[in-house]
């Protein structure tokens, strides 16, 4: 993909949408419509941040899912709040890492 492609005329409205129906993907419809800014996204720290940030967040919430479908969990029911919870924390962090990046890239000079 080259530079100088045009983000995709969904990337609006289709951000919009999630927006209102499912916050934390309306920032990565932004980005993968973004078109040939696209590359300058994925190489922000703030974006790259956000990404381990959600992926620290989901996986262990996602392991305890995993154990319990294979029977490796000695609780067959287990109430993981906890862990419910610290995702939705990491998420929102994530969505803030996200929103930053997206910012930074945008309001940076074209030539940088």
């Amino acid at each position: 993909m080259d530079a100088d492609t045009p983000p995709s005329p969904l990337r609006l409205p289709l951000t919009v949408l999630l927006a209102i129906t499912a916050p934390p993907l309306a920032p990565v419809a932004w980005i993968v419509l973004s078109g040939g800014k696209r590359r300058l996204y994925w190489r922000s720290t703030w974006i790259r941040a956000a990404a381990v940030t959600f992926a620290i967040g989901a996986l262990p919430l996602v392991i305890l899912s995993l154990l319990v479908a294979v029977r490796l969990w000695p609780d067959p029911n287990p109430n993981p709040i906890g862990l419910g919870l610290f995702f939705v924390a990491a998420t929102l962090l994530a969505c803030l890492l996200v929103l930053i990046g997206i910012l930074r890239v945008a309001l940076r000079p074209d030539d940088a």
